[in-house]
């Protein structure tokens, strides 16, 4: 599958538009390298990001703002098998992902 760019920003403004303005614990299923994972992060009070791809979780670390540190947690982890108990979140985001 070829990776496209979403230049006219429609997946984030989509997505975003589906969450409340305040979201207490999001999860995120499929971070990658993070690239929406921030944006997110930025409407919760804790965000958890998981995907299977070492690689690309390393990169999300790298790029994590200072400001998301405490905040936010990155996981290798399946969005098949979560490792959570079922009320861990409010919300669960899966987008671009499979």
């Amino acid at each position: 599958m070829a990776i496209r760019n979403d230049t006219a920003g429609l997946e984030k403004k989509y997505l975003l538009d589906m969450l409340p303005a305040q979201s207490n614990r999001m999860l995120e299923i499929g971070c990658g390298d993070g690239r929406l994972t921030w944006q997110y992060a930025e409407l919760a009070e804790s965000l958890v990001a998981i995907d299977v791809t070492p690689d690309t979780l390393a990169e999300a670390l790298r790029e994590r703002p200072e400001r998301f540190c405490e905040t936010t947690s990155i996981l290798e982890a399946s969005g098949v098998y979560l490792p959570f108990k079922s009320d861990s979140f409010d919300h669960a985001l899966f987008s671009l992902s499979f």
